[in-house]
C-alpha cells in the first residue's frame, strides 16, 4: 500500500510540473505567434502572465524559463521602439543560454541586430547578429524565418546607403525557386518592395518598375485594401522621382478609391491627398493643389498625428508660396515649425527652416531670412545634408546682397559653390556605382541563361553524357575566362580613373604654383619699373621693354587665373561688358584676397588709388 501511495504521489507531482511547464510554454508560444501583428497592450498582458508563472515557480524556475521571458520582454520593447531596453533583454536571454528552439534564437539575433541599427546606429553589430540569425535559419527547413532575417539585413544595407549589396542579397531569395515557393505573401511583399526601391536608387528603372508592379499584384491576392494602397504609395514615389506626374496621379486615385469611406484608414488617406497636392503643385495647377492640400490637412487634423499635421502645414505653405501669397504661406510654415518642434525626431526641421527663410527672402525681409537659414544650417551640418547647405548658402548670398553687404554675399556664394562641387562628386561616384551594378547584373543574367541552357541540354540528351560533360567544361572555362577578362577590365578602368584623378590634382597644383609665380613676377617688375622711372632718362628704353614684358605677364596671369577659378574673369566680362582690363586685373587680385597694400604694389598704384579703383569696380558691377 505504501509503495502504491508513493507511486501515486510521485505521478501527481510529475503531472503538476508538466502542467506548469506547459502553461508557461503555451504563454510563450502565444506571445511568439501574436508578436508580428498584435497590439503591444495584448503582448504586455501575456508578458505579465509569464512573469506571474515564473514567480510561482521560484526558486526552481530554470534558465529556459528566464531566457524565454527575456526574449519576450526584448520583443515587447522592440515593438514599442524602446531599443536600449530591448538590447539589454536580448543580451540577458543570450547569456542564459536557455533557448533550445532554433526559431527562438533566430528571432533573438534578428531583433537584436535591428535594435542595434535603430537604437544605436551600430551597423557593424547589426550585421553581426543578423548574420548569426541567417546562419541558423539556413540550417532550418522554414524559408519564412530565413527570409525574415534576410529582409532585416537588406534593410540594414538600405539604412547605410549600400543599395547594391541589398539588391544582391534579396535577389538570392527572389531567384531561388525552392525558397521563393515556400514563402508567405507577407514575406514576398517586402522582398519585392525593397528590390523595387533598391533598383530605383541604383538607376535601373526597368527592373524597379517590374518589381513595383509585381508588389501590387501580390498585395491584391491578400484582399487587404490598406496593404494594396501601401504598394500604390511606393509606386507613386517612383513616378514622382521620374517627374511622371500623369502616372503618379493615376496611382494616387487608385489608392484613394481603395481607402475612401474607411474610418480606420484616415492616416493613409492623409498620405494620398498630400501626394496628390504635391503632384498638382509640380504640374503648376495651384488651385487643385490647394484643394487637395486642404483635404490632406483635414485628414491630418482627424488623425491628431503631429507629424502629419506638420507636413500638411508645410505642404499648404509651399503651395501658397507658389501662388505668391507669402503672408498665408508664412502663417502655415510657422505653424508647421511649431508642431515639428514638439516632436522628438526633428530630422525634417532643416527643410522647414529653409522654406521659412525662402519666404522671408521673397518678402525682402532679409534679416529674418538670415535667422532661419542659420537654423537650417545648424541641423543640416549635424545631418551632413549637403543639398540643403548648398541651397541655404546660395540664398544667404541673395539676403546679404539685399542687406547691402556684397563682401559677405561673395563668401556665401563661394560656400555654395563648394557644396555644389561636393554634391557633383557624390553624384559622379553614384553613377560609377550604378554602372558597376548594371554591368554585374547583366553578366549575372547572362551567366544564368547559360546555366539554364546547359540544364535543358542535359535533360534533352541524357544519352550523350560525355559530349554534354565536355560542353559544360567548355562553358565553365568560358565563364571563368569572361570573369577573368571582366576583372582585368574593371581593374584597368579603376587604375585609369585613379591615374586621371592624380593627373588632374597635379595639374591643379601646377596651375596654382604658376599663378603664384606670375603674381610675384608682376610685383617684382612693377617695383623695377618704378625704380627705372624714377632714375635717369637714359634708361627709358629699358623701362619700356619691361612694360611690354609685364603686359605679357598680366595676360599669362589672367589666363592661368581663369583656368583655376572656372572662367571667373570671362564670366565677369560677359555680365559686365563695360569692365576694362584694369578692372578685371583688380577683380582677380581681390578674388585672391590680397591686402590693399599688396594690391597697390602689384598694380603699381597707391593704397588710396586701390580704394578708389575698388569703388569704381563696384559702381560698374552695380553693387551697392
Amino acid at each position: 500500500m505504501y509503495r502504491l501511495f508513493f507511486l501515486f504521489l510521485f505521478q501527481c507531482v510529475l503531472v503538476g510540473k508538466l502542467v506548469g511547464q506547459n502553461s508557461f510554454d503555451q504563454q510563450h508560444e502565444k506571445f511568439i505567434r501574436l508578436h508580428r501583428n498584435a497590439d503591444p497592450d495584448k503582448l504586455l498582458t501575456i508578458l505579465h502572465a509569464e512573469e506571474k508563472l515564473i514567480r510561482q515557480k521560484k526558486p526552481k524556475a530554470s534558465n529556459a524559463y528566464y531566457a524565454k521571458l527575456a526574449l519576450d520582454r526584448g520583443t515587447y520593447f522592440y515593438m514599442i521602439d524602446d531599443y536600449e531596453k530591448s538590447i539589454a533583454s536580448f543580451h540577458r536571454a543570450e547569456k542564459l543560454k536557455g533557448l533550445k528552439l532554433s526559431r527562438d534564437r533566430i528571432l533573438l539575433y534578428t531583433y537584436l541586430g535591428v535594435s542595434y541599427r535603430n537604437g544605436r546606429e551600430d551597423f557593424e553589430k547589426a550585421h553581426l547578429y543578423i548574420d548569426k540569425a541567417i546562419e541558423l535559419a539556413e540550417k532550418e527547413t522554414d524559408p519564412d524565418l530565413l527570409a525574415s532575417a534576410i529582409i532585416k539585413k537588406a534593410s540594414n544595407y538600405f539604412y547605410d546607403d549600400q543599395y547594391a549589396q541589398a539588391v544582391r542579397l534579396l535577389e538570392s531569395v527572389a531567384k531561388d525557386k525552392k525558397k521563393w515557393k515556400g514563402l508567405t505573401i507577407e514575406r514576398k511583399l517586402p522582398i519585392h518592395g525593397l528590390l523595387a526601391q533598391g533598383y530605383n536608387k541604383l538607376g535601373i528603372h526597368a527592373k524597379s518598375y517590374a518589381y513595383f508592379t509585381s508588389s501590387i499584384e501580390l498585395a491584391k491576392k491578400t484582399n487587404d485594401d490598406e496593404l494594396i494602397s501601401d504598394q500604390y504609395h511606393n509606386f507613386i514615389i517612383y513616378f514622382l522621382d521620374r517627374q511622371r506626374y500623369k502616372e503618379a496621379k493615376e496611382q494616387i486615385f487608385e489608392a484613394i478609391k481603395l481607402l475612401k469611406d474607411k474610418p480606420e484608414a484616415k492616416k493613409k488617406l492623409y498620405d494620398s491627398y498630400a501626394m496628390l497636392a504635391q503632384t498638382y503643385s509640380s504640374l503648376n495647377q495651384l488651385d487643385s493643389a490647394l484643394y487637395y492640400g486642404q483635404m490632406s490637412h483635414d485628414y491630418a487634423l482627424k488623425t491628431g498625428d503631429k507629424e502629419s499635421l506638420s507636413i500638411s502645414y508645410g505642404t499648404l505653405g509651399h503651395i501658397y508660396a507658389e501662388h505668391g501669397e507669402y503672408e498665408k504661406s508664412l502663417d502655415f510654415l510657422l505653424k508647421s515649425e511649431a508642431v515639428e518642434e514638439q516632436l522628438i525626431d526633428m530630422s525634417t526641421n532643416s527643410d522647414i527652416y529653409h522654406n521659412i527663410g525662402a519666404v522671408y527672402l521673397k518678402m525682402k525681409n532679409y534679416r529674418q531670412s538670415l535667422v532661419y537659414y542659420g537654423k537650417s544650417n545648424k541641423i543640416a551640418y549635424l545631418q551632413g545634408d549637403l543639398y540643403t547647405l548648398q541651397l541655404n548658402y546660395s540664398d544667404l548670398a541673395k539676403s546679404y546682397i539685399g542687406l547691402g553687404n556684397p563682401s559677405l554675399a561673395v563668401v556665401m556664394q563661394d560656400s555654395s559653390f563648394l557644396y555644389y562641387d561636393s554634391l557633383n562628386n557624390i553624384e559622379k561616384n553614384r553613377e560609377l556605382l550604378q554602372l558597376e551594378v548594371r554591368y554585374k547584373t547583366k553578366f549575372k543574367d547572362q551567366e544564368n541563361k547559360l546555366l539554364k541552357l546547359e540544364v535543358k541540354k542535359h535533360q534533352k540528351a541524357k544519352r550523350d553524357t560525355i559530349v554534354l560533360s565536355l560542353v559544360f567544361i567548355v562553358l565553365l572555362l568560358g565563364i571563368v575566362y569572361i570573369l577573368f577578362i571582366s576583372n582585368r577590365l574593371r581593374k584597368s578602368k579603376v587604375a585609369e580613373a585613379d591615374a586621371q584623378i592624380r593627373n588632374q590634382k597635379l595639374e591643379e597644383e601646377l596651375l596654382v604654383q604658376r599663378l603664384s609665380l606670375l603674381t610675384e613676377e608682376i610685383n617684382r617688375k612693377n617695383k623695377l619699373i618704378q625704380s627705372l622711372e624714377s632714375g635717369a632718362n637714359s634708361l627709358a628704353e629699358e623701362s619700356l621693354l619691361n612694360n611690354v614684358t609685364l603686359e605679357k605677364d598680366w595676360l599669362a596671369f589672367m589666363s592661368e587665373f581663369d583656368k583655376i577659378h572656372a572662367g571667373y574673369l570671362t564670366e565677369l566680362k560677359r555680365q559686365f561688358p563695360d569692365l576694362t582690363t584694369n578692372n578685371l586685373r583688380l577683380a582677380a587680385v581681390v578674388k585672391l584676397e590680397f591686402s590693399n597694400k599688396e594690391i597697390a604694389n602689384i598694380l603699381c598704384i597707391t593704397e588710396n588709388g586701390v580704394k578708389k579703383a575698388k569703388q569704381r569696380l563696384k559702381e560698374r558691377m552695380k553693387i551697392d
